[in-house]
């Protein structure tokens, strides 16, 4: 619906949405689109703590109080051999937090911190505080434990074990794009020759996993910052309301539409 709103201007089906589910009041007409949002929000991570609400609060808490946007990678769901990291933050180091809210189960929850402990330095699972003592008996010990408490505080229950020791360049190399661990060759290596670009890749690939240990990080760490690290994309989410924020950082748009939502944030609620 983010997307929707900056490619077509009608912000109708977002207020349609939230009053759908009691998440506005009746004073809608009298508010802006961006306190829309704010109020929306306000009561979603009350009444209903799913996933967003657990990355939003990452976003906020993580990038925006403890570091900052500017020198923080946020990376929303990013894949990892055969699982998805809920969001993934690097500043010095890299670390992958997985949500389980209070809605979910503890499926695949081996399977996936297993693969986030070949790429990661730190893993963490973020979770509700009735469901700590199950998940603390069930995660290996490296993987620390977070709770987002009932008055929205990241509270750490056990901390994360370095784990840089023990990551899988394969799989750190399958989690770059191809401008990334070029770059990362070229830093380290030297230049890469050219050549056709179904082969590029797997010269590559076989040259990072020649690396050492502490420079594939280095090589992740640093790639993952200059995603959402750039002036551009700082600029963009430090303006959006804070609801909005792991939208912000998820959502790929073009300028024209960041300028479009930011123009519409601040404009009264339009109704059908």
């Amino acid at each position: 619906m983010f997307a929707q709103l900056a490619r077509t201007g009608d912000t109708r089906e977002v207020s349609e949405l939230l009053s759908k589910h009691s998440l506005v009041e009746q004073d809608v007409e009298t508010l802006r689109l961006d306190e829309l949002f704010e109020r929306g929000w306000n009561r979603l991570a009350t009444s209903y703590r799913n996933e967003y609400v657990y990355k939003n609060e990452l976003a906020t808490r993580l990038v925006f109080k403890r570091h900052s946007p500017r020198t923080a990678g946020f990376q929303v769901e990013l894949r990892v051999g055969g699982s998805i990291a809920d969001v993934v933050v690097a500043n010095g180091t890299t670390t992958a937090y997985e949500i389980k809210t209070e809605f979910d189960t503890s499926k695949r929850l081996t399977s996936q911190t297993a693969d986030y402990l070949k790429a990661f330095d730190k893993v963490y699972v973020v979770t509700h505080p009735a469901h700590v003592s199950r998940y603390e008996r069930e995660l290996d010990s490296r993987v620390g434990l977070v709770v987002l408490s009932n008055q929205h505080s990241l509270t750490p229950y056990r901390e994360a074990a370095s784990n840089k020791d023990n990551i899988d360049p394969h799989t750190i190399f399958r989690c770059m794009r191809r401008e990334e661990y070029i770059t990362a060759i070229e830093t380290v290596v030297g230049p890469v020759p050219p050549m056709p670009n179904g082969l590029i890749a797997a010269h590559c690939e076989e040259l990072f996993r020649q690396l050492t240990m502490e420079q594939v990080h280095k090589c992740f760490v640093k790639a993952l910052k200059i995603r959402t690290t750039n002036k551009t994309d700082v600029d963009f989410v430090t303006k959006l309301p804070p609801s909005l924020r792991a939208l912000g950082y998820a959502t790929p748009l073009s300028g024209r539409q960041r300028a479009a939502v930011l123009g519409l944030l601040t404009k009264p609620v339009q109704l059908s």
